[in-house]
């Protein structure tokens, strides 16, 4: 998973512009043709607005085209056209290699939308930015100083322009533009990661280092961050740091490295509901809630009896808020009713909605079944910490001690009847 992202990929404004609302003459004669091309052309990037929300980009850039044979000054078909060029010149997914022909066309298309609305800062933005892809460093620097000048909180404008001045060897000033980026957003993983670099490159060591954990602690899912942290605790003659920061790169790396194999046997086999479960729970483990319970969904539909799917789906849903996930894990609890993770996860979604009734109707229920098993109790006392419940905590482990059992368990299985289902094997 390469942390580099693109060049102030992720600028807020995701959204296509809102078309303007433009007078025309009057409905008479030639005027009248005008009006009538304008409100066509106005359909026309509508129809491919539309086309672009439900991922049908041949047809959406053909009625940007037509829109802007029917009205050649309409900067916003003049925009999502030059966008859709720049995506369509990168000849592979995550290479950096270019369409040099196709990017050409989308910088010129930029440029007349910027050139039709010259204070636009998201055609400046994304003008920059395609300067940048085609190395072209004046003009990315040009265009996208001109945006952070008319937006001062474009994150995105600013990260971008960091790298086109770091890239121009302007570092210290490449700096200052991370730096106003993580102003207005102090949470931005890359930012931090782009301004350790920078800082390296300034002989700033101590800063570097500090840059790279914050964008670890943020994001710690990238091992080339670990990589750059390694380098710089070794140079800084810290030994335990530099084996703390390359542990956690071989981790991730043999993470990304499962990450593919999962992805692989997927695109081999879509209709095997357990490659889809298996790839989900990666997703799941980096909290990317969305794409797994996507992945999950899918495994259900291939085949509903599976326990671990529900599960998982229920777990991801639960974190995304949404209502489906009590059917989920009710569903994973009927199904696997000896395991004791569905259940687990039903306390801890009744204490989020504060529904004491069935939280203390489920957690008397589990302790009964569980009045012998000391791993059971004391797992069941540490969800009860978990989600605020002192009381019910200690006395769980309490019991659990009297069972011989003062420490978490290895595995969370109630009965011996789930061992051979928690048994399944990966095949990869």
């Amino acid at each position: 998973m390469a942390l580099l992202p693109a060049c102030g990929g992720d600028d807020p404004a995701k959204t296509p512009v809102t078309p303007r609302s433009t007078e025309r003459g009057g409905a008479k004669g030639a005027e009248g043709a005008l009006e009538a091309g304008a409100s066509s052309a106005m359909l026309a990037y509508e129809m491919g607005l539309q086309h672009l929300q439900k991922g049908e980009v041949e047809k959406a850039e053909t009625e940007f085209g037509r829109a802007l044979q029917l009205d050649p000054k309409m900067a916003e078909a003049c925009f999502e056209l030059g966008k859709l060029k720049v995506q369509q010149s990168s000849q592979q997914v995550w290479s950096k290699s270019r369409d040099l022909d196709v990017l050409g066309e989308g910088v010129a298309l930029l440029a007349k939308a910027c050139e039709l609305e010259p204070a636009n800062d998201q055609y400046l933005f994304h003008l920059g930015r395609a300067h940048y892809l085609k190395d072209d460093l004046d003009g990315a620097r040009l265009h996208l100083g001109k945006a952070v000048e008319l937006n001062p909180k474009l994150v995105g404008g600013w990260k971008a322009l960091g790298r086109a001045q770091v890239d121009a060897g302007e570092t210290e000033a490449g700096r200052d533009s991370y730096l106003r980026a993580l102003e207005l957003n102090p949470n931005d993983a890359a930012a931090h990661f782009l301004l350790g670099q920078a800082l390296e490159v300034l002989s700033d060591l101590a800063g570097a280092r500090v840059a790279y954990e914050k964008s670890v602690a943020l994001e710690p899912s990238e091992y080339e961050v670990y990589g750059r942290l390694s380098q710089v605790c070794g140079k800084l003659g810290d030994a335990e740091g530099e084996a703390k920061a390359n542990a956690g790169r071989q981790q991730w790396v043999a993470f990304d490295e499962q990450l593919t194999r999962r992805q692989k046997a997927v695109n081999q086999n879509p209709s095997d509901g357990a490659a889809l479960r298996r790839l989900g729970e990666m997703y799941l483990e980096i909290g990317d809630w969305e794409k797994a319970q996507g992945l999950f969904k899918g495994a259900i539909l291939i085949d509903r009896r599976d326990w671990r799917a529900h599960l998982w789906r229920g777990v991801a849903l639960r974190h995304m808020k949404e209502k489906g996930a009590i059917d989920h894990l009710k569903e994973a609890e009927f199904l696997a009713p000896d395991v004791l993770d569905p259940k687990l996860e039903l306390l801890r979604l009744y204490a989020e909605r504060r529904d004491d009734a069935n939280l203390d109707a489920l957690l008397r229920a589990v302790e009964g079944e569980a009045a012998a098993d000391g791993n059971s109790l004391f797992t069941l006392g540490e969800v009860c910490r978990e989600v605020g419940r002192e009381e019910d905590a200690k006395r769980l482990f309490a019991k659990a001690a009297a069972l011989g059992v003062t420490e978490a368990p290895a595995n969370q299985v109630m009965a011996e009847g789930a061992d051979e289902e928690l048994g399944e094997s990966e095949e990869e």
